[in-house]
């Protein structure tokens, strides 16, 4: 009876009492079953372990009204097919598996997945231990909460090795994650000690139950380009669905197809576009449809978009709808105009609604300003006495030359920080940022430019800055290095995303250049 009761006292625990996805040990109290009349407390606060009688009658049968399942021998094995989808939990022997090029199970799929195996394991004898993984791909091991082993990298079959010092028949928490990115997969677990030869880790030295819990699947470090293929001038927009994180985002061109993510890491097409007709009813043609971005105003959703009007001078447009995917309903006319052209709108809200939009007179040899305008509530009109506030101008003497474009504002600490590309959109493209306590302005710029070429990306740019997690991020375009500093333009600008850190009141993005390794999943610090 006191073995059932201690295992209903784990449930809902289990998984996380070897600690969370980060390595954090849980603030309770972990128990967990031996063959004796005692409890043996895990990973209690000072760090030890130790065997004690409780009472744990509070946790059977006839009080939670729940029959606990039974302890069984092996290790309960979670599979997330894409890193996301719980797809499969069972019991398995232990971690001793070669996959190779095939599937655990076609639920899970042959590449792209992660696994978590949890429970307990109870050494034969006292002494120092030998623990070592083999994995193809990465791999992080806790004991009793604490993360003894991090060698999270898309890699070849890598031995890892820790020692550890374990007490005969003391159990002790144990939880092991691994993911697969493509190619071969295995994952292996094993130990030696004084009289014990190198070996996995049999079924008969571990034991769990049968508890999933709602912990997310095991994410993977990302590598740049997530987008691979030519999406120029990215506006990405996060959506959730329920209780699961969305992304949808367009690019510069055609019909503007909405595609989708769940992570800003993997996309695939909906089907969906902003203009199914190529352009607007209004348009003299399609052949400039431009910088599109998707904003959540009021209880709708409004897209502005770059495209000609009737005389085909570059103007602003939008269409609005109240689903995401459509149908989209374009304006009865372009929203923006200018005699040299208007490009790149972005939505802004602060104490009111305001669209930025840069006037292109790079085109005609002029000066390329960046405007903000107050909107009404819907977005859709300007307020009534509202005027055109010039907010940023290009500094020809500078990194910026001709032009400033495709803003995108966001609030912190009390600052409005404006990022900005500028120069000619190929290998000579940059991304700036300035920053004002209004909206408004004035603007005070950053200087250098934040994020610039290196040997593998030029012309990094016109990007949207997105929250995830707590985290901050810029996605964004870049050329492909053709290998001499100039940009590849057979393969179009691919899309890529890179966190943002704030160091000493201005956004810091990687080493001042887009990422050429592997980098932390969105919205993990690590």
């Amino acid at each position: 009876m006191l073995r059932s009761r201690l295992i209903a006292a784990c449930i809902g625990v289990l998984p996380t009492c070897c600690g969370s996805e980060t390595g954090t040990a849980v603030d309770a109290t972990t128990l967990a079953p031996d063959e004796s009349g005692s409890t043996t407390v895990i990973g209690s606060d000072d760090g030890s372990t130790s065997s004690a009688d409780v009472d744990t009658s509070v946790a059977d049968e006839s009080s939670t009204g729940v029959a606990p399942p039974p302890i069984v021998p092996g290790l309960y094995a979670e599979y997330f097919a894409g890193y996301h989808d719980r797809v499969l939990a069972r019991v398995e022997d232990g971690v001793d598996l070669l996959w190779g090029m095939d599937a655990p199970a076609p639920e899970v799929g042959a590449d792209r997945f992660s696994v978590r195996w949890s429970g307990w394991l109870t050494p034969p004898s006292t002494g120092t231990y030998l623990l070592a993984t083999e994995t193809d791909d990465g791999v992080r091991l806790w004991i009793d909460g604490e993360l003894v082993l991090d060698d999270w990298t898309p890699q070849f079959v890598t031995r890892n090795e820790i020692m550890r010092e374990l007490v005969a028949d003391v159990p002790v928490a144990i939880r092991i994650e691994y993911f697969e990115i493509d190619l071969e997969a295995s994952a292996r677990l094993s130990w030696a000690h004084d009289g014990l030869a190198e070996a996995p880790i049999g079924s008969e030295f571990l034991t769990t139950v049968e508890v999933s819990d709602d912990e997310p699947g095991p994410k993977p470090p990302y590598l740049n380009p997530v987008v691979p293929f030519d999406c120029p001038d990215p506006g990405v927009v996060a959506a959730n669905e329920g209780d699961e994180a969305a992304y949808f985002m367009v690019c510069t061109g055609g019909t503007f197809p909405i595609r989708r993510s769940r992570d800003l890491v993997f996309w695939s097409d909906t089907g969906a576009a902003l203009l199914p007709a190529g352009k607007p009813s209004w348009a003299a043609n399609g052949n400039r449809n431009w910088a599109p971005e998707i904003h959540r105003v009021g209880d709708r959703w409004v897209a502005y978009f770059t495209t000609v009007d009737g005389g085909n001078t570059l103007s602003i447009g939008y269409a609005t709808a109240d689903d995401l995917l459509g149908p989209w309903e374009e304006s009865p006319g372009p929203l923006v105009q200018d005699p040299v052209g208007v490009i790149d709108a972005t939505y802004v809200e602060a104490d009111a609604p305001y669209l930025f939009y840069k006037i292109d007179g790079n085109a005609v040899g002029q000066p390329t300003p960046i405007f903000a305008r107050e909107l009404s509530p819907d977005g859709l009109s300007f307020a009534p006495g509202s005027a055109p506030v010039q907010v940023l101008v290009n500094d020809g003497g500078s990194w910026e030359g001709g032009v400033v474009e495709a803003p995108w504002v966001v609030a912190r600490d009390g600052m409005f920080y404006l990022f900005y590309s500028g120069n000619v959109y190929d290998n000579r493209y940059r991304t700036g940022v300035a920053r004002s306590t209004a909206v408004t302005g004035p603007y005070e710029k950053h200087g250098p430019p934040i994020l610039a070429n290196n040997e593998r990306w030029v012309g990094p740019g016109h990007g949207t800055v997105l929250a995830v997690d707590g985290l901050d991020y810029f996605f964004f375009h870049a050329w492909t290095n053709a290998g001499n500093g100039t940009h590849d333009g057979a393969a179009g600008r691919h899309g890529l995303v890179e966190r943002i850190d704030w160091v000493d009141g201005w956004p810091r993005i990687h080493d001042g250049t887009p990422s050429r390794s592997w980098q932390p999943w969105p919205g993990h610090a690590q």
